[in-house]
């Protein structure tokens, strides 16, 4: 999100919209879509762990990136594909209740299996989801389950994303605080300008402006997209990347004119979320994988 779209009322929303795309672009050469999808939370605000014991983040050694992702059971990590690619368990580290970003990796934990989804598309970036299985169940009280959002979303909606990625858009290293930013759920046609494929949010993406407020950047890729239900928050997308148009490029800009950011619908893939762990997560949808 190109800062000139600031103004002094959404100087900190910018901050938020760069969640979407800040985790995966670290390291990354600018040669594809996916190779430039790590964002961050740009306009966003600092946010305390403490509030958010599911967020963890992650470094995959094989890409030398960084991303996001939310614990929604004692066992399993849900993430967004392109943060792990064909990285192998021993190239995947996570970090489990830390509110600061810090690369230590005495502190991190081992995994013991990644899942990406069958269909993902590297390039069209659909299907963008990940499931990693811990060696151990996770505990500690600093650590918390999220459950998966199983209601529709409406135009317009606000939602919350969260992530370490970078606040600004000349940034070259995550953020050491924890960040959360307002975000607002556009149309299928306000969407679709950019996003051509886009089928509405109930389908296998959620979209938001990016370039009116905050917005999600490298390093926020594979965090979480909330909002709260019955008073608690449940876990609604996965930040996944973000377009200006049909045919550009993704790049490491946040809020550029005429830019929407995209998050995968986690409630779409039920069916393989429960398949891949076993039913851990029963979520009571009739939808079907995109």
């Amino acid at each position: 999100m190109a800062p000139e779209k600031r103004n002094a009322a959404g100087a900190r929303s910018w901050l938020a919209r760069f969640l979407v795309m800040a985790l995966a672009l670290l390291a990354l050469p600018a040669v594809s879509q996916a190779a430039t999808l790590n964002r961050r939370i740009m306009g966003g605000t600092n946010a305390n762990h403490k509030d958010y014991k599911f967020l963890i983040y992650l470094y995959n050694s094989a890409d030398k990136t960084y991303c996001g992702g939310s614990i929604i059971d004692t066992n399993w990590i849900i993430t967004a594909a392109h943060c792990i690619k064909k990285a192998s368990v021993n190239q995947i580290t996570v970090f489990i209740g830390q509110g600061d970003y810090e690369l230590d990796m005495s502190k991190g934990t081992k995994i013991a299996a990644v899942h990406g989804h069958p269909q993902y598309n590297d390039q069209s970036m659909a299907n963008d989801i990940a499931l990693i299985k811990l060696q151990k169940p996770v505990a500690g009280k600093n650590v918390a389950v999220i459950a998966i959002d199983n209601g529709s979303i409406a135009d317009g909606e606000k939602l919350t994303a969260l992530g370490w990625g970078y606040t600004s858009p000349s940034g070259t290293k995550p953020s050491k605080k924890l960040q959360k930013g307002e975000l607002t759920a556009i149309s299928q046609k306000q969407c679709a300008k950019a996003h051509t494929t886009f089928a509405g949010n109930n389908g296998p993406q959620v979209c938001v402006a990016a370039d009116a407020g905050p917005d999600t950047c490298p390093g926020d890729s594979g965090g979480p997209l909330i909002r709260s239900q019955n008073g608690a928050n449940v876990l609604t997308g996965i930040t996944s990347f973000g377009t200006t148009g049909p045919g550009k490029p993704i790049t490491v800009s946040c809020g550029d004119r005429g830019m929407v950011s995209l998050f995968t619908h986690v409630k779409h893939y039920a069916k393989f979320i429960d398949s891949t762990t076993g039913g851990l997560r029963n979520i009571n949808v009739s939808v079907s994988d995109g």
